[in-house]
């Protein structure tokens, strides 16, 4: 059965958004005996609905061991998203935000240092204190510094572990937690910060999910009440979710001035071409207008956060969605969920390509920022001091930005633990 992300909640508005890397995911599906069934059915999807499948492959099933292997290598080259996956697993993470885990997810800044970049409130060390910025020292009594990537994930992998935080006052926290089951925050922080006389609001966003509805209309109604005259929408990590929840944020964003208008266009392959079909801007009860807004954005910005940033702007205008930071995934497809429940398999290829009303799109090299900073990891999210923020609060009072320094300019030796498929789009351990 296919889920479409694109109504309503025909289960759970299915579009995969992410941005994939490599990982070892050949236990998923291995074969047995002479069982072709998972291959059968990846050959079946793949032919009918894969975006690019005039370009498969002529491979042979036979060859392989796991069906992971198999779908890897029908894989257009430019295809770094689609991928297969545990099916419980996917819809309890985009029904309810639900994954078992510590709840936060790390970066390492140019130093090299290991810090967290974000924390979900249902994490047992958030209400320890731990907040985005904070630098992991230990784990398990085992220095950071002396461990390869793969060591830090082996430990990280493990039920219960013990940390060594240390903030930037040079004070530290050793905890020790046990993963559990929990569920995501879409909504970071919001909040509304009086600054020169002007309210600034300032939405941190994580991911299009389900439950992220409610976030954002609580969120919106909110900047409502405390008379908010600038938006600052911080999507740097977020790999995308649901068409309909984009919608929404978008709707929310221009105070449903252009609702019934076309927000995005949907175009498959050509076989599918009856499938076709655009998506006007939907009523909001909680929108609230700005006349711009300025979106913090990442290499990590992908899929769905594209689609609000590229689909504002023919209504908004390009000088009026003003981008910082550096320049996004460059994902103008999406995917489709097809399930397989006798295997408790999920199928996820590219299905789609997504432009806006005037038809942009085939930003597949990302989409360029108005201003280029590196990911501040020193500060938490809507501290008036961290980079990217503070940027966007100067051009709201100077109307231009700020001169960048050689310590905020971007860094190549900033990095990220590789993941892969609904690894990567929850993006946190």
């Amino acid at each position: 059965m296919k889920f479409s992300i694109l109504v309503k909640y025909s289960l759970l508005l299915i579009l995969i958004s992410t941005f994939m890397s490599c990982s070892d995911d050949s236990g998923i599906l291995p074969r047995s005996g002479n069982d072709n069934t998972a291959y059968e059915i990846i050959d079946k999807t793949m032919q009918e609905w894969y975006l690019w499948n005039d370009n498969l492959p002529t491979i042979s099933s036979a060859n392989y061991s796991s069906a992971n292997d198999y779908f890897e290598d029908l894989l257009a080259s430019n295809d770094r998203w689609s991928y297969i996956a545990n099916l419980d697993d996917l819809l309890a993470y985009f029904e309810n935000g639900t994954y078992t885990g510590y709840g936060l997810s790390f970066k390492f800044d140019s130093n090299n240092d290991l810090r967290v970049k974000l924390i979900f409130n249902d994490s047992p060390l958030f209400s320890s204190g731990i907040t985005r910025g904070w630098k992991l020292v230990k784990i398990n009594q085992l220095d950071i510094s002396s461990l390869s990537e793969e060591q830090i994930l082996s430990e990280l992998d493990k039920s219960t572990g013990t940390f060594l935080f240390e903030n930037n006052a040079g004070e530290q926290k050793e905890i020790t937690a046990t993963q559990k089951e929990l569920d995501q925050n879409t909504v970071l922080k919001r909040e509304v910060i009086p600054y020169e006389g002007i309210q600034v609001a300032y939405l941190a966003f994580d991911s299009f999910l389900g439950k992220s509805e409610d976030e954002l209309n609580e969120a919106f109604t909110y900047f409502k009440e405390q008379n908010a005259t600038e938006l600052v929408l911080d999507l740097r990590y977020n790999g995308g979710g649901s068409t309909y929840i984009s919608n929404q944020l978008a709707s929310l964003i221009t105070g449903n001035a252009y609702a019934g208008d076309i927000y995005s266009k949907v175009s498959h392959n050509k076989s599918k071409t009856g499938e076709d079909f655009t998506e006007a801007f939907e009523n909001q009860g909680a929108a609230f207008g700005f006349d711009r807004v300025f979106v913090i954005t990442t290499s990590n910005t992908a899929s769905a956060s594209e689609m609000v940033i590229n689909g504002l702007k023919p209504y908004m205008g390009k000088d009026k969605v003003i981008l910082i930071g550096s320049k996004t995934h460059g994902k103008p497809v999406g995917m489709y969920v097809f399930e397989e429940k006798a295997l408790n398999l999920a199928i996820v290829p590219i299905s789609f390509s997504i432009t806006n009303a005037l038809g942009e799109g085939d930003y597949f090299d990302g989409i360029p920022v108005d201003f280029e900073l590196a990911d501040d990891l020193s500060h938490d999210f809507g501290d008036i001091d961290e980079s990217n923020f503070k940027a966007a609060l100067d051009y709201i009072v100077n109307d231009n930005f700020p001169v960048v320094t050689a310590s905020k300019a971007l860094s190549t030796n900033e990095r990220e633990f590789k993941k892969k498929g609904l690894e990567e789009l929850i993006d946190a351990f």
